[in-house]
């Protein structure tokens, strides 16, 4: 019998987000004030209640020298999982 296929785990973008800007020391307030936005959206981002739109990637990839593209391909990524797993 062939081993029973489990899919891999998909975290929400927001886990990331907050791995990098813990990491580099800052709070959601300093990371909201570089990207222009509201602390209200960081901390909506990183609980997964809201979704990284193109807009807000790219408040992302200036805020902490990444690509636009990364958040935009975590953000499918993840939502692609929980359509396809329910999760």
């Amino acid at each position: 019998m062939p081993p029973k296929f489990v899919p891999a785990e998909a975290f929400p973008p927001g886990e990331h987000l907050r791995d990098e800007f813990t990491e580099r020391g800052w709070t959601v307030a300093q990371l909201a004030g570089m990207m222009g936005r509201p602390s209200r959206v960081v901390s909506e981002i990183v609980e997964a209640q809201i979704e990284i739109t193109p807009d807000l990637a790219q408040a992302l990839s200036v805020a902490l020298g990444t690509s636009t593209q990364l958040w935009l391909n975590l953000e499918e990524t993840y939502r692609l999982h929980t359509r396809t797993h329910g999760t």
